[in-house]
């Protein structure tokens, strides 16, 4: 099985892939996260974030879990992945996806939640959950 958190020391910047090895996709577009300029996603033809480059001061907490295999938890119905147990101050919403904050500037990157199950089938994040 594939990592699913990368990190490159020498350019400081960390990769989280969302999905598991065994879904194809084809990235056709990557955007900053409207609300934190060190989040890049990288978007699908069907409308996914299936990975995101982290720049900045976050990628060094990102850097202590890379070579995970298995990044998320089962939350419920969702899917969560963590790199603290920080209490949630503020989420910011995109494509089915729940980005989690410790302060009210969306700054303090805590994590996410795959809140639309359909979208990022559920029954494969299953083998990417611990």
């Amino acid at each position: 099985m594939k990592s699913k958190v990368t990190y490159d020391k020498e350019a400081e910047l960390a990769y989280l892939y969302t999905l598991p090895s065994s879904v194809k996709y084809k990235i056709v577009s990557t955007i900053e996260l409207e609300v934190n300029e060190y989040l890049e996603l990288d978007i699908d033809e069907g409308n996914r974030i299936v990975g995101i480059e982290f720049f900045g001061p976050i990628t060094s907490k990102l850097s202590k879990i890379a070579g995970s295999k298995k990044i998320y938890k089962k939350n419920g119905e969702n899917f969560s992945f963590r790199i603290t147990e920080k209490d949630i101050k503020s989420k910011f919403s995109f494509k089915g996806i729940d980005f989690c904050f410790a302060d009210n500037d969306f700054q303090e990157f805590l994590g996410f939640d795959v809140v639309d199950i359909k979208k990022y089938n559920g029954e494969s994040l299953k083998f990417i959950t611990e």
